[in-house]
């Protein structure tokens, strides 16, 4: 499958979501296949490590579901007959001179017709880039003269309406109507931080937008032991829309949620979104909604709208969710955290919650120095890079991208992988299990009860593990460990299988075709070895003692304080103490 394909396969499954989202997403993967050509990866590669078109759309759509978000907008605007009255306008291109962009393009493509019957086949894409860039230019200034110039009566005071506004103040509370500020754009240039400002401030939540989580939940009493439960609750919550709109998050000094809007792009990006937001109970509802048409057939990148939300300590909810912005969430304290994108990054850093759930379908996601009961990660083909997380249930998901932690502790990890690679390092655990079907598996410094560490091709190694049980396994991958723990089970059915004891064990290990090594360090106790073979041999050589080509049978030494249960088809066996 080539660009073409994909991009039009992707926009036909997408068909039934919201067209500015739909829009962003096309554009961004469009943006991603020409990052990938520049790299000099070929358009079947670049669909190969985006995926099937199936899962894409499937995690996209659950990253991004406007119908409910939208439902409640227009809800509330029905109550609030102020915002009503503005809530349907949306530009109107009807009185385009439509003649003037027909002649525009209509004398673009005859020069380009003239100019290809002169110039050498060799030249034609070069003029026609030039020819099409000029027409592209022509039909854009006259977008922007003509958004210029329809500011005239009533559209005037529409572009003055809440949402088009560079920069409006207000105050909610419970007994007073919203108080606004507004200031001109000269204004504007004069102060030191231009910001629109909302702030919202009241004291309980009935809390009803809650998503149900697909992992393993945790017992809510043991909340005390992880979460810092000192700071008290608000009750707030807070659900922000980003779209484009890169989200910030941070902690409030003034005990409200303030929310900024900045929309740093040129005429036609201001009144392509406009900026919204109410209050529904305690739950404050804000984003970005498109209301303006293109006159052209060009998507607009944007990059230049920011949504800043601060929020006071022990908040209750923060959902957060864009189709192409980023987010990023620091030094907050809430319930329950939602982040969810389809192609945007997202950053989670110094946060204290309950439960956090993120969602990614081809950004990346980093996570430093969080504190909570649970926390849920899942990506398609972004990679995950988790440091300084203090979890009870730990899991990271991903398709395709690599997943990388240092310093993780926890009582459950459930972490999968289809293809990408895990890096771990220091990392304490009670229960684990990691999972992948073609990536690598790279543990250090690992301690734990009893993990389970398995994949189909990839290799996997381990080294510094420290704790009661645990099982590695491939199919045909390598494996390499270097353990200190009571119980091992090793097995790969065609790669070779290389094991470090540090001490006594109960260590049982097979391969197909290939070769076992053990080398065995504990203090000369002995050993007891169950041998299997049958085309290869077993090689001890312990305590001074060498033994060569034995076969099948049971050998031992000493104290026999190691039990050793080693099979092979056709490779050979190998014990040492070195």
């Amino acid at each position: 499958m080539n660009k073409i394909e994909y991009l039009n396969a992707l926009k036909e499954a997408l068909k039934d979501t919201d067209d500015s989202v739909m829009e962003e997403i096309l554009s961004d993967y469009e943006e991603h296949f020409q990052v990938g050509i520049e790299k000099g990866k070929s358009e079947e590669q670049i669909c190969e490590e985006l995926g099937t078109i199936d899962d894409l759309v499937e995690e996209i759509k659950g990253v991004y579901n406007t119908d409910n978000q939208e439902g409640k907008y227009k809800n509330s605007q029905q109550s609030d007959s102020k915002s009503k009255k503005f809530k349907d306008w949306h530009f109107n291109f009807n009185n385009i001179d439509s003649e003037k962009i027909g002649g525009v393009i209509n004398n673009a493509l005859d020069s380009a017709g003239e100019t290809i019957s002169k110039i050498d086949v060799i030249e034609i894409g070069h003029t026609l880039k030039s020819t099409l860039d000029q027409a592209t230019s022509s039909i854009n200034n006259f977008a922007d003269s003509y958004i210029k110039n329809q500011g005239d009566g009533q559209s005037v005071n529409k572009r003055n309406a809440e949402g088009f506004k560079e920069n409006v103040t207000k105050s909610y509370d419970d007994a007073e109507e919203p108080i606004e500020s507004t200031q001109t754009e000269t204004e504007n240039k004069k102060e030191t931080e231009i910001k629109e400002d909302i702030e919202y401030d009241d004291s309980t939540i009935d809390w009803s937008e809650s998503e149900e989580s697909n992992d393993e939940p945790v017992d809510s009493d043991d909340k005390s032991d992880t979460v810092n439960s000192n700071k008290a609750n608000t009750g707030l919550n807070v659900i922000i829309d980003g779209i484009c709109a890169n989200v910030t998050v941070r902690k409030s000094s003034n005990n409200k949620i303030n929310l900024s809007y900045e929309n740093n792009g040129n005429d036609r990006q201001k009144q392509m979104y406009e900026f919204y937001s109410y209050k529904e109970g305690n739950t404050v509802y804000a984003g970005i909604r498109r209301v303006g048409k293109s006159v052209f057939l060009f998507n607009l990148i944007l990059n230049s709208i920011n949504i800043n939300v601060e929020v006071p300590e022990g908040m209750g909810n923060i959902h957060i969710k864009t189709a192409s912005g980023n987010v990023q969430i620091v030094d907050v304290n809430s319930d329950r955290m939602i982040a969810a994108t389809a192609s945007g990054d997202i950053l989670i850093d110094k946060v204290y919650a309950t439960d956090i759930q993120i969602r990614s379908s081809s950004g990346e996601i980093k996570l430093d120095d969080l504190n909570c009961i649970q926390l849920n990660t899942r990506t398609e083909s972004g990679d995950v890079e988790a440091d300084n997380i203090e979890t009870k249930f730990l899991s990271l998901k991903s398709s395709s991208g690599d997943i990388k932690c240092r310093n993780i502790v926890a009582d459950i990890i459930d972490n999968r992988s289809f293809s990408g690679d895990f890096n771990y390092v220091n990392v304490k655990v009670s229960e684990g299990k990691i999972r992948s079907t073609s990536g690598n598996i790279s543990i250090s410094e690992f301690t734990m009860n009893n993990s389970d560490v398995s994949n189909v091709s990839g290799n996997i190694k381990l080294s510094q593990i420290v704790g009661d049980g645990l099982r590695a396994g491939s199919t045909s991958g390598n494996i390499t460990l270097d353990v200190n723990v009571k119980r091992c089970h090793a097995s790969s059915k065609s790669g070779y299988v290389k094991v470090k004891c540090q001490g006594d064990i109960i260590l049982e290990s097979n391969s197909i075709s290939g070769n076992i090594n053990v080398n065995l360090k504990n203090n000369g106790n002995g050993y007891c070895v169950n041998s299997r073979t049958t085309s290869g041999g077993l090689y001890i050589n312990y305590n001074n003692m060498c033994q060569r080509n034995l076969k099948t049978g049971t050998y031992t030494n000493g104290n026999q304080g190691s039990e050793l249960i080693l099979s092979s088809v056709s490779g050979d066996i190998h014990l040492n103490d070195y």
